[in-house]
Protein backbone atom coordinates (compact mmCIF):
# COMPACT_ATOMS: atom_id res chain seq x y z
CA UNK A 1 0.00 0.00 0.00
CA UNK A 2 3.02 2.36 0.80
CA UNK A 3 4.12 1.94 -2.85
CA UNK A 4 0.79 2.61 -4.35
CA UNK A 5 0.80 5.75 -2.26
CA UNK A 6 4.02 7.24 -3.13
CA UNK A 7 3.09 6.52 -7.06
CA UNK A 8 0.12 8.76 -6.79
CA UNK A 9 1.78 11.00 -4.74
CA UNK A 10 4.34 11.55 -7.29
CA UNK A 11 2.12 11.49 -9.78
CA UNK A 12 0.17 14.24 -8.45
CA UNK A 13 3.41 16.24 -7.67
CA UNK A 14 4.30 16.08 -11.59
CA UNK A 15 1.04 17.25 -12.55
CA UNK A 16 1.44 20.53 -9.85
CA UNK A 17 4.64 21.28 -11.22
CA UNK A 18 3.79 20.95 -14.82
CA UNK A 19 0.91 23.33 -14.17
CA UNK A 20 2.53 25.77 -12.07
CA UNK A 21 5.55 25.74 -13.77
CA UNK A 22 7.64 25.28 -10.59
CA UNK A 23 7.43 24.54 -7.28
CA UNK A 24 8.63 24.36 -3.66
CA UNK A 25 9.62 22.08 -1.16
CA UNK A 26 7.66 23.17 1.60
CA UNK A 27 4.05 24.05 -0.60
CA UNK A 28 4.59 19.76 -1.07
CA UNK A 29 5.39 19.06 2.43
CA UNK A 30 2.18 21.12 3.10
CA UNK A 31 -0.10 19.24 0.22
CA UNK A 32 0.87 16.29 1.13
CA UNK A 33 1.60 16.19 5.10
CA UNK A 34 4.82 14.49 4.80
CA UNK A 35 8.46 14.91 5.61
CA UNK A 36 10.89 16.83 3.62
CA UNK A 37 12.77 14.09 3.37
CA UNK A 38 10.30 11.88 1.49
CA UNK A 39 8.99 15.18 -0.69
CA UNK A 40 13.02 15.17 -1.75
CA UNK A 41 12.80 11.45 -2.44
CA UNK A 42 9.87 12.32 -4.87
CA UNK A 43 11.85 14.83 -6.61
CA UNK A 44 14.66 12.63 -7.03
CA UNK A 45 12.91 10.15 -8.47
CA UNK A 46 10.86 12.23 -10.77
CA UNK A 47 14.73 13.67 -11.65
CA UNK A 48 15.84 10.17 -12.48
CA UNK A 49 13.17 9.87 -15.25
CA UNK A 50 14.21 12.93 -16.69
CA UNK A 51 10.65 14.65 -15.68
CA UNK A 52 11.86 17.70 -13.85
CA UNK A 53 14.44 19.45 -12.84
CA UNK A 54 15.26 19.85 -8.91
CA UNK A 55 16.39 23.41 -8.33
CA UNK A 56 17.36 24.68 -4.54
CA UNK A 57 14.32 24.26 -2.08
CA UNK A 58 12.26 22.80 -5.19
CA UNK A 59 11.55 21.98 -8.92
CA UNK A 60 11.19 23.14 -12.38
CA UNK A 61 9.22 21.49 -15.11
CA UNK A 62 10.74 19.80 -18.41
CA UNK A 63 8.82 21.71 -20.99
CA UNK A 64 8.77 18.46 -22.94
CA UNK A 65 6.69 16.68 -20.17
CA UNK A 66 3.23 17.46 -21.29
CA UNK A 67 -0.40 16.82 -19.66
CA UNK A 68 -3.80 16.73 -21.31
CA UNK A 69 -5.20 19.68 -22.47
CA UNK A 70 -9.32 21.54 -22.04
CA UNK A 71 -11.34 18.88 -23.50
CA UNK A 72 -13.54 20.82 -25.16
CA UNK A 73 -10.17 22.63 -27.02
CA UNK A 74 -8.75 19.23 -27.99
CA UNK A 75 -12.33 18.07 -30.07
CA UNK A 76 -11.70 21.10 -32.01
CA UNK A 77 -8.01 21.04 -32.71
CA UNK A 78 -7.20 19.44 -35.94
CA UNK A 79 -10.47 18.51 -36.51
CA UNK A 80 -10.59 18.35 -40.47
CA UNK A 81 -7.49 15.59 -39.78
CA UNK A 82 -9.69 14.11 -37.49
CA UNK A 83 -12.32 13.73 -40.05
CA UNK A 84 -9.83 12.18 -42.51
CA UNK A 85 -8.34 9.73 -40.15
CA UNK A 86 -12.07 8.83 -38.50
CA UNK A 87 -13.23 8.46 -42.26
CA UNK A 88 -9.60 6.05 -43.45
CA UNK A 89 -10.03 3.96 -39.97
CA UNK A 90 -13.70 2.81 -40.80
CA UNK A 91 -12.55 0.83 -43.92
CA UNK A 92 -10.77 -1.52 -41.66
CA UNK A 93 -13.93 -2.30 -39.60
CA UNK A 94 -15.27 -5.30 -40.79
CA UNK A 95 -19.10 -7.42 -40.51
CA UNK A 96 -19.46 -9.60 -37.83
CA UNK A 97 -16.31 -7.97 -35.33
CA UNK A 98 -16.20 -7.26 -31.97
CA UNK A 99 -14.25 -3.81 -31.74
CA UNK A 100 -13.22 -1.48 -28.73
CA UNK A 101 -13.21 2.29 -29.50
CA UNK A 102 -11.48 4.23 -27.22
CA UNK A 103 -12.26 7.42 -25.36
CA UNK A 104 -10.47 9.62 -28.15
CA UNK A 105 -11.70 13.03 -29.67
CA UNK A 106 -10.21 11.35 -32.67
CA UNK A 107 -11.97 7.63 -32.57
CA UNK A 108 -15.65 9.64 -31.77
CA UNK A 109 -14.92 10.89 -36.13
CA UNK A 110 -14.57 7.20 -36.55
CA UNK A 111 -17.90 6.39 -34.31
CA UNK A 112 -19.26 8.76 -36.88
CA UNK A 113 -18.16 6.94 -39.66
CA UNK A 114 -19.79 3.43 -38.68
CA UNK A 115 -22.94 4.22 -37.26
CA UNK A 116 -24.58 2.56 -40.17
CA UNK A 117 -22.63 -0.58 -40.01
CA UNK A 118 -24.64 -3.86 -39.77
CA UNK A 119 -23.54 -7.02 -37.50
CA UNK A 120 -21.08 -4.94 -35.30
CA UNK A 121 -20.21 -5.41 -31.57
CA UNK A 122 -19.04 -2.14 -30.20
CA UNK A 123 -16.85 -1.90 -26.82
CA UNK A 124 -16.62 1.21 -25.61
CA UNK A 125 -15.64 3.51 -22.58
CA UNK A 126 -16.45 6.87 -23.57
CA UNK A 127 -19.87 8.39 -22.80
CA UNK A 128 -19.59 10.76 -26.56
CA UNK A 129 -19.12 7.12 -28.27
CA UNK A 130 -21.81 6.04 -26.83
CA UNK A 131 -24.48 8.64 -27.16
CA UNK A 132 -23.28 8.90 -31.26
CA UNK A 133 -23.68 5.02 -31.67
CA UNK A 134 -26.93 4.45 -29.37
CA UNK A 135 -29.69 4.91 -32.25
CA UNK A 136 -27.39 2.26 -34.26
CA UNK A 137 -29.74 -0.50 -34.70
CA UNK A 138 -26.85 -3.18 -36.46
CA UNK A 139 -24.74 -1.96 -33.58
CA UNK A 140 -24.93 -4.04 -30.53
CA UNK A 141 -23.39 -1.72 -27.93
CA UNK A 142 -21.50 -2.17 -25.06
CA UNK A 143 -19.96 -0.23 -21.92
CA UNK A 144 -17.06 -0.99 -19.90
CA UNK A 145 -18.10 0.71 -16.95
CA UNK A 146 -15.57 2.36 -14.25
CA UNK A 147 -15.12 5.99 -12.59
CA UNK A 148 -16.35 8.36 -14.86
CA UNK A 149 -13.25 10.89 -15.68
CA UNK A 150 -15.70 13.85 -16.04
CA UNK A 151 -12.83 15.65 -18.10
CA UNK A 152 -12.66 13.41 -21.18
CA UNK A 153 -15.86 11.66 -20.60
CA UNK A 154 -14.04 8.31 -20.17
CA UNK A 155 -14.77 5.41 -18.07
CA UNK A 156 -11.66 4.11 -16.33
CA UNK A 157 -10.06 2.63 -12.97
CA UNK A 158 -10.30 -1.05 -11.99
CA UNK A 159 -14.28 -2.14 -12.93
CA UNK A 160 -13.66 -0.93 -16.42
CA UNK A 161 -10.28 -3.33 -16.25
CA UNK A 162 -12.48 -6.19 -15.08
CA UNK A 163 -14.61 -5.86 -17.59
CA UNK A 164 -12.05 -5.59 -20.13
CA UNK A 165 -10.38 -8.38 -19.07
CA UNK A 166 -13.15 -10.78 -20.06
CA UNK A 167 -13.46 -9.98 -23.50
CA UNK A 168 -11.28 -10.59 -26.73
CA UNK A 169 -11.64 -7.53 -29.22
CA UNK A 170 -11.02 -8.33 -33.05
CA UNK A 171 -9.46 -4.59 -32.88
CA UNK A 172 -9.28 -1.87 -30.78
CA UNK A 173 -9.23 1.79 -32.18
CA UNK A 174 -7.20 4.32 -29.64
CA UNK A 175 -6.16 7.48 -29.69
CA UNK A 176 -2.88 9.00 -27.76
CA UNK A 177 -1.80 11.72 -25.74
CA UNK A 178 1.75 11.18 -26.54
CA UNK A 179 4.05 8.82 -28.43
CA UNK A 180 7.81 9.29 -28.95
CA UNK A 181 10.31 6.53 -30.68
CA UNK A 182 12.35 6.01 -27.74
CA UNK A 183 9.69 6.38 -24.93
CA UNK A 184 6.43 4.49 -26.89
CA UNK A 185 3.00 5.54 -25.99
CA UNK A 186 2.41 7.30 -22.77
CA UNK A 187 -0.37 9.16 -21.01
CA UNK A 188 -1.33 11.92 -18.27
CA UNK A 189 -2.23 9.61 -15.66
CA UNK A 190 -1.53 5.97 -14.10
CA UNK A 191 -4.70 5.57 -13.74
CA UNK A 192 -5.45 5.85 -17.26
CA UNK A 193 -2.69 4.16 -18.33
CA UNK A 194 -3.31 1.07 -16.21
CA UNK A 195 -6.81 1.17 -18.03
CA UNK A 196 -5.02 1.78 -21.45
CA UNK A 197 -2.57 -1.26 -20.78
CA UNK A 198 -5.74 -3.67 -20.52
CA UNK A 199 -7.10 -2.74 -23.95
CA UNK A 200 -4.11 -3.49 -25.61
CA UNK A 201 -4.41 -7.19 -23.40
CA UNK A 202 -7.80 -7.79 -24.54
CA UNK A 203 -7.43 -7.19 -28.59
CA UNK A 204 -6.01 -8.89 -31.42
CA UNK A 205 -4.76 -5.66 -33.49
CA UNK A 206 -4.16 -2.42 -32.29
CA UNK A 207 -5.21 0.48 -34.70
CA UNK A 208 -3.97 4.03 -33.24
CA UNK A 209 -5.41 6.76 -34.70
CA UNK A 210 -3.85 10.52 -33.93
CA UNK A 211 -3.24 13.85 -35.31
CA UNK A 212 0.21 15.07 -35.97
CA UNK A 213 0.44 16.51 -32.89
CA UNK A 214 0.96 14.12 -30.25
CA UNK A 215 4.08 12.74 -32.00
CA UNK A 216 7.45 13.61 -30.78
CA UNK A 217 6.28 14.07 -27.02
CA UNK A 218 5.81 12.49 -23.68
CA UNK A 219 3.61 12.39 -21.23
CA UNK A 220 4.07 11.04 -17.66
CA UNK A 221 2.43 7.06 -17.52
CA UNK A 222 3.86 4.36 -19.95
CA UNK A 223 1.34 2.57 -21.89
CA UNK A 224 3.56 0.12 -24.52
CA UNK A 225 6.23 0.35 -26.77
CA UNK A 226 5.72 1.84 -30.36
CA UNK A 227 5.97 -2.17 -31.68
CA UNK A 228 2.47 -2.72 -30.19
CA UNK A 229 0.84 -0.52 -32.73
CA UNK A 230 -0.60 -2.90 -35.83
CA UNK A 231 -1.74 0.37 -37.60
CA UNK A 232 -1.38 3.83 -37.23
CA UNK A 233 -3.37 5.94 -38.83
CA UNK A 234 -2.71 10.19 -38.91
CA UNK A 235 -2.34 13.38 -41.07
CA UNK A 236 0.24 14.44 -43.45
CA UNK A 237 2.42 16.46 -40.42
CA UNK A 238 4.04 13.80 -39.55
CA UNK A 239 7.64 13.77 -39.76
CA UNK A 240 8.93 11.64 -42.79
CA UNK A 241 11.73 10.46 -39.96
CA UNK A 242 9.53 9.08 -37.56
CA UNK A 243 7.19 8.09 -40.18
CA UNK A 244 10.41 5.58 -41.47
CA UNK A 245 11.15 4.60 -37.88
CA UNK A 246 7.78 3.44 -37.15
CA UNK A 247 7.84 1.34 -40.09
CA UNK A 248 11.15 -0.27 -39.80
CA UNK A 249 9.81 -1.24 -36.47
CA UNK A 250 6.73 -2.88 -37.92
CA UNK A 251 3.96 -0.67 -38.02
CA UNK A 252 2.14 0.07 -41.13
CA UNK A 253 1.49 3.59 -41.01
CA UNK A 254 -1.24 4.95 -43.32
CA UNK A 255 -1.04 8.78 -44.20
CA UNK A 256 -4.54 10.88 -44.75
Amino acid sequence: MKKSFAIERRDQILRFITQKGRITVDELIDKFKVSGATIRRDLEFLERQNLIQRTHGGAISRSRVIFEPNYSEQMERFLEEKRRIGKEASKLVEEGEVIFLEASTTVLQLAKCIRGKRNLTVVTNSLDIARELEKSEGIDLILTGGTLKRRTHALIGPLAEVSLSQVRLDKAFVGISALDISCGITMATLEEAQTRKKIHEAANEIIVLSDHSKFGRQNFAYIAPINSIDVLITDRGIPEEMKREMERMGVEVRVV
